[in-house]
Order: C-alpha cells, then structure tokens, then sequence
C-alpha cells in the first residue's frame, strides 16, 4: 500500500475531508490531495504530523507495514528492554513458549 492510499484510508476512517485535514496539521487541501494521489511526497515534518494526528506510526503511514502495533505491546517490549539482561531472558523465554503454544492451540482449531 502506497503512502497516499493508506493517507486517504486514514482520512477517511476518520471521516475528515481535505479541507479538515489540511486545516489540523497546517497545509493546504490541495497538498492534501495531492499526497493522496502520489504525485508529491510530503517532507519527513509533514509526515510525523500526519502520523501524530493519526495516532500510528510511521511504519504503518508509510505502507512499510500492513497492521499498526498496539501500544501496549509497544510499552510492554520498551519495559522489556530497560530490564536487566537475565530479566529479559526469563521473560522472553517465557513469552516464546505462550507464543508456541497460542500457535498451536489455533492451528488445531480449525
């Protein structure tokens, strides 16, 4: 998915025309439409604003990724991180095994 698309995705999702759209970050609808269309990419300024408002980041704006990462899971793995190394071990070791067997309890079920 390219920039513009997921850009008229999100606007849309979140009901705002050009028009608003221009108006909560600082440019022109005209800009707007053009993003969309992938005739002009925006600076990097324009796009930490685009996905500021939109609360996602830059990955999942730039159509780098498909599924925007929950929070959360973004707060838990930062948590992770910040503990010592044999803290993280246990805690990993620990998630790969639920991870495993989440898999396969949905692989048998269906």
């Amino acid at each position: 998915m390219t920039f513009g698309s997921r850009l008229l995705e999100l606007r849309k999702k979140n009901g705002l025309s050009q028009t608003e759209l221009g108006q909560k970050i600082g440019i022109h609808k005209n800009i707007i439409g053009k993003y969309e269309r992938d005739e002009v990419r925006p600076s990097i300024d324009i796009v930490i604003k685009l996905a500021d408002f939109f609360q996602v980041s830059l990955d999942f704006l730039s159509g780098k990724i498909e599924q925007e990462v929950d929070p959360d899971i973004i707060d838990r793995v930062t948590t992770i991180q910040n503990l010592p190394p044999k803290d993280q071990e246990h805690i990993l070791f620990t998630l790969d095994a639920m991870i495993r067997d989440a898999k396969s309890r949905f692989a048998y079920a269906s």
